[in-house]
């Protein structure tokens, strides 16, 4: 009896533990400069590139770990990038979509989509304008909330099958990320510094 109460003990808080490390994660949507083709997305930071030459950026929901049926969200971008158009990637289903990732875009999906992993929303074409001034420090790329009808704070999806809204951070990406402080020291010299 012990031993079946211990085992049942031990089953709980290993399922509470799992269901904690889920209820954890925070969705977000957030701009890419790589397109997640070598298996993941991880570049949300960029040097300026040449004026009048093209830039693909990759718009991604990350961590709603739920079917999703819809998402909505906002894109303001820097004077360095000039937004030219969206496109959406091919689905089973039909894919449709109101506005543009600048002025505010909803996306819907007749199938929803699986964002129990990180789902491309859209792709976005855009020109650098020769406006980029790395000297100036920083630029955000800042993923927003969808502006109509009325204004929200953050980005939301819509999960199916019970069409809940879930609400999303906005994450920014940089151009310009500009060098990381570094202070050189030795290992003796960083430990005297917890003694």
């Amino acid at each position: 009896m012990k031993r079946a109460l211990a085992g049942v003990l031990v089953a709980a808080i290993v399922g509470f533990s799992a269901g904690g490390a889920m209820a954890d994660a925070v969705p977000y949507v957030q701009v890419y400069f790589d397109d997640g083709s070598n298996g993941s997305y991880g570049e949300t930071q960029a040097q300026c590139g040449q004026a009048g030459f093209p830039v693909y950026l990759y718009v991604v929901a990350n961590n709603f770990n739920a079917w999703l049926s819809a998402i909505e969200y906002q894109i303001d971008f820097p004077a360095g990038l000039m937004f030219v158009g969206d496109t959406f990637p091919t689905v089973p289903g039909a894919t449709l979509s109101i506005g543009n990732s600048q002025d505010g875009v909803a996306v819907s999906w007749s199938l929803p989509r699986n964002a129990f992993g990180p789902i491309l929303i859209s792709t976005i074409f855009a020109v650098w304008t020769g406006e980029c001034n790395c000297q100036a420090g920083p630029q955000p790329i800042v993923v927003g909330p969808f502006p109509y009808p009325v204004p929200k704070s953050q980005p939301e999806g819509v999960r199916w099958p019970d069409l809940a809204r879930i609400s999303a951070v906005g994450m920014t990406s940089l151009l310009c990320p500009g060098p990381v402080s570094t202070h050189e020291s030795t290992w003796g010299g960083i430990k005297a510094l917890y003694r």
